[in-house]
Order: structure tokens, then C-alpha cells, then sequence
């Protein structure tokens, strides 16, 4: 077995993590060619081959005129992996209805591996950015300047805050975003105190959006519901209070239904 041990940790198989860069590379780089999958790895070029030849027989890769995309057989798995999500089932409705109500874009989010990953969104009437909202569902996004994610970091513990940081660091996405460590913590305390998070243009210049923590049934932040909006529309009352007393109830809801869709009356 081809296999090596950390110092710091267990034992990886490097065949496993070297296929997992190669679909990671895959999927950063649009229709990339043999070559520049080459050029994102520190594996000779027989090595590539072999991997991607192998990944494409398992449907893992698809191959078309020369270039490479992720296969469709990821797409039931990832259908899978959502539809066993516990938040995915109790939210999917009130995300839909606050999209409804709101008429802009609401996203379902979850932390995994230090970044934000949207396992559902709904689009409102009058929801704008299309291209940029499927870029997000795409890939995982930052923590720091989401509403979404800066809703569920001011509710961890502040070594695992630290952590994140030190491992993501603050990437600086617009003039507004917080990029130092202790104007986050600053903002991570006004998070609590109020009960939601505001990213106000600190993503995407023009966006502003509204997020709120969802706790699961042991009571820990399992996820967050958010509004996303251009500013023109989430501005004034609507922006500092309509806008969070929806996205406040709705997390509220999803946090309920955890609890009903767990509950045994047994206990």
C-alpha cells in the first residue's frame, strides 16, 4: 500500500490525496488540458496519466476534445451526501419561503474544512448575480466575510476561531473586508450580542447580505441561513431590521424542525 505517516497525525494513503488534488485541480480550472493538470501537481507526467485515466474508467473525470471536466458520477454522490444532510432536510422549505418572502437570493451553508460550503439556495423574484451565486455554490468560501460564515464563527470557541484564521488567514475580497484578527473578534462579539451577522460590501462590491446562526440538537452551531441582496434594495429599516427579523425567525424554524425531525419521546 502506498501510504505515508505525518508526524503530526495518522497514517494517508497518497494515492487517495494524490487523486483528490487532481480533482481539485480539475475542478479550479475551467476544461483544463493534460498539461496544465501537469503543472498543479509535484507528479511526473506518466503518474497524471495513469491517475486520470483511472479516474475517467470510474467516472470520476470525463475527457472531451483534449480537455478534462469532473465526471457526472459526482453529481448523484454529492446529491447523496446533501440529501443525508440533517440541516439540508429541515431547512429546504424555509429557505424556499424566505426567498419567497424576501424576493432575493437565501443560502443554506454549512463549515467544512475551515471555508463555507452552500448545500441549498433559493432565488427570489428579484434575486440578482446569478453567475456569481453559482461561482459561490461552486467552491467554499472564506468565513470571514460572509454573513453566513461570520454568523457561525461568532459562535465557536475562539481557539477554533483562531485556528481557521491561521489556516485561511483573512484574504481581503473587497475595501471592506476585515482583515485583521482582532477587528473580527471585535465584530464576532457584536454577532453575538445582536443574533445575526451583516456583510455589508465585504465580499463582492454592491452586495450586502444578512446572516443568522442555526444550533442543532446538542445545541452547537450546526449551520447558517442567509438574505443576499444589492445594497439599493438592502438599505435603511430593511437592511438594520426587517431583513435580520425574517432571516432570525427562519433560523429559528429550521432549529425546530432539527429538533421534531430528532426527538424521540422515549427519552
Amino acid at each position: 500500500m502506498d501510504d505515508s505517516r505525518p508526524a503530526d497525525g495518522p497514517r494517508r494513503i497518497k494515492s487517495v490525496q494524490t487523486a483528490s488534488e487532481i480533482l481539485d485541480a480539475v475542478q479550479r480550472r475551467p476544461d483544463p488540458t493534460f498539461s496544465d493538470i501537469c503543472d498543479e501537481l509535484d507528479a511526473s507526467k506518466g503518474t497524471v496519466h495513469t491517475y486520470l485515466a483511472t479516474l475517467e474508467e470510474e467516472g470520476f473525470v470525463a475527457k472531451v476534445d483534449g480537455r478534462y471536466r469532473l465526471g457526472l458520477r459526482l453529481v448523484t454522490m454529492g446529491e447523496t451526501v446533501r440529501n443525508e444532510t440533517p440541516l439540508y432536510r429541515a431547512g429546504q422549505v424555509e429557505v424556499d419561503k424566505l426567498a419567497e418572502t424576501t424576493s432575493e437570493y437565501v443560502h443554506l451553508t454549512v463549515v467544512s474544512r475551515g471555508k463555507e460550503v452552500t448545500i441549498y439556495e433559493s432565488r427570489g423574484d428579484n434575486a440578482v448575480a446569478t453567475d456569481y451565486h453559482l461561482r459561490m455554490r461552486e467552491a467554499p468560501q472564506y468565513l470571514h466575510c460572509t454573513a453566513t460564515g461570520k454568523a457561525m464563527l461568532g459562535h465557536f470557541g475562539d481557539d477554533r476561531v483562531r485556528d481557521i484564521i491561521d489556516d485561511q488567514g483573512l484574504v481581503e475580497q473587497t475595501d471592506n473586508t476585515i482583515s485583521d484578527s482582532d477587528r473580527l473578534f471585535d465584530e464576532l462579539e457584536r454577532i453575538r450580542e445582536r443574533g445575526y451577522a451583516v456583510n455589508d460590501e465585504e465580499e463582492l462590491r454592491g452586495m450586502r447580505s444578512i446572516g443568522a446562526p442555526i444550533r442543532g440538537v446538542d445545541g452547537d452551531v450546526c449551520g447558517a441561513v442567509s438574505v443576499t441582496a444589492p445594497t439599493s434594495r438592502l438599505s435603511g429599516d430593511r437592511f438594520r431590521s426587517e431583513i435580520p427579523e425574517l432571516v432570525m425567525q427562519a433560523a429559528n424554524i429550521i432549529e425546530v424542525n432539527l429538533e421534531t425531525t430528532t426527538f424521540d419521546p422515549s427519552r
